[in-house]
């Protein structure tokens, strides 16, 4: 039996493939693991018409965030700590602006993280 988790993924790349003016690289997947201490970046380009869905799971809890940079300064738009699964759909704000999503181990062991990432029509 496939699992509803299993099958979002699935969804969101159905989706991708029949909306016009979205082509396949607006979907990434990563298989990566993350040294101590170390975190991984994925940057997107979004503007008002755009969201980003993403899933996330990692062998150990991670920190996770969504932010950009303001005049110099870090905006965090969204922040959850500890966790070593999750998923959420993220609509921006503002105007068309660069998104970084952040995956930090904050551990002295390495941890093994996959991620997929789908730019979607809103």
């Amino acid at each position: 039996m496939i699992s509803m988790r299993h099958c979002l993924p699935i969804v969101a790349m159905a989706l991708l493939a029949a909306a016009p003016g979205f082509a396949q690289e607006n979907v990434r997947v990563i298989t990566k693991t993350l040294a101590s201490s170390t975190a991984h970046k994925e940057c997107v380009t979004l503007n008002d018409k755009q969201m980003i869905r993403y899933w996330y799971r990692a062998d150990a809890i991670i920190d996770f965030n969504i932010q950009y940079v303001d005049q110099n300064k870090t905006v965090f738009e969204y922040k959850r700590d500890r966790q070593p699964l999750g998923s959420g759909a993220f609509v921006p704000k503002g105007g068309a602006r660069d998104y970084c999503m952040v995956w930090t181990n904050p551990f002295s062991k390495p941890v093994l993280f996959r991620v997929e990432l789908a730019r979607l029509a809103r």
